[in-house]
């Protein structure tokens, strides 16, 4: 028996067309076409707005925008401290890796010398 026949038996025909349009809330935004949505987002004592126009975000309260430089300037700061940090940990390595040279070098002269032989 095939799995496409033309018999009627078992058949379902087409689905009846949709009377409502779409239950999602998204489509009924599209409908709006509002384009100065304000989209508000709290981040513990501050609020952005998101801008539709610009596609930017900004901050409503001044506090806000002080508490946004002083994180600039700390984040400035650490990065400042990571850099040198790195830097130290780079010099470290470059010492032990020499250590580890002259370590593997005088080992080899003393088993030279105690195998009799310059």
């Amino acid at each position: 028996m095939p799995f496409f026949s033309k018999t009627k038996k078992g058949t379902l025909g087409k689905s009846p067309k949709r009377r409502a349009g779409s239950l999602s809330s998204l489509t009924s935004q599209d409908d709006q076409k509002d384009e100065n949505i304000a989209i508000k987002l709290q981040l513990d004592e501050n609020e952005l707005i998101f801008d539709s126009a610009t596609g930017q975000w900004f901050s409503e309260s001044q506090q806000g925008g002080t508490n946004a430089a002083n994180l600039r300037k700390q984040n400035i700061t650490l990065q400042e401290e990571n850099n040198a940090l790195r830097l130290k940990n780079d010099v470290l390595m470059d010492m032990v890796v020499a250590l580890k040279a002259d370590l593997a070098s005088r080992s080899k002269e003393l088993e030279s010398l105690a195998n009799g032989g310059v």
